[in-house]
């Protein structure tokens, strides 16, 4: 998770250190598993964005950036001996 570097120098200064941390932890606890299917999108100038409301008092701006994941396959092999180990090993030296 990325925080805006003004969350942290700014933001921040109107929460006790207590607030801090329950706001912390629940951030983490609803962002860290979909996080585009927690909170509301916005509108406007902030589209793109979601709200996140916690403890029905703050509420948390953020954008979810989605990565691109790339899976790539070097070799498929029946699970026997190292003959599939084997054919990747070839694989990649050939590259070179």
């Amino acid at each position: 998770m990325k925080v805006h570097k003004k969350v942290i120098t700014e933001d921040s200064k109107h929460f006790d250190l207590k607030t801090k941390d329950k706001i912390k932890k629940k951030c983490k606890e609803l962002l860290s598993h979909h996080p585009e299917e927690v909170g509301e999108p916005l509108r406007f100038e902030l589209q793109g964005y979601r709200k996140l409301k916690i403890f029905n008092d703050y509420r948390v701006v953020y954008k979810v950036e989605k990565e691109e994941v790339l899976v790539f396959i070097l070799a498929v092999g029946i699970r026997r001996d190292l003959e599939v180990y084997e054919e990747a090993i070839k694989r990649l030296e050939n590259q070179k």
